[in-house]
């Protein structure tokens, strides 16, 4: 798989953020059920989809953001890489309307 070029996702706010890691997320689940299951599905209970909470991803971003060293912006980074490996349109994340909590 061929990854295109990285979006600078680094204006995002943390809700953003957080909406494109959920698009990660799941589209990483999907796959990795598909690879340990094919077309069978998975027994129940088994390999459920449990993304981090909204609270706790934000908090964790926030702690990232306070470390010296640019973490925060190496997680950043990190989610845009994974974007453009699962195809999440990261642009599109940028002007997409914010919804309300």
């Amino acid at each position: 798989m061929v990854i295109g070029p990285v979006a600078d996702v680094s204006a995002l706010s943390i809700e953003q953020l957080y909406e494109l890691y959920l698009q990660i997320a799941e589209r990483d689940h999907r796959l990795r059920l598909q690879a340990l299951y094919g077309a069978t599905p998975p027994p129940p209970g088994h390999w459920e989809f449990r993304p981090l909470s909204r609270l706790t991803f934000t908090q964790r971003v926030r702690q990232y953001d306070q470390l010296p060293g640019g973490v925060g912006l190496a997680l950043r980074q990190r989610l845009a890489r994974q974007a453009g490996a699962y195809g999440v349109d990261c642009p599109a994340e940028m002007h997409r309307p914010r919804q309300a909590a």
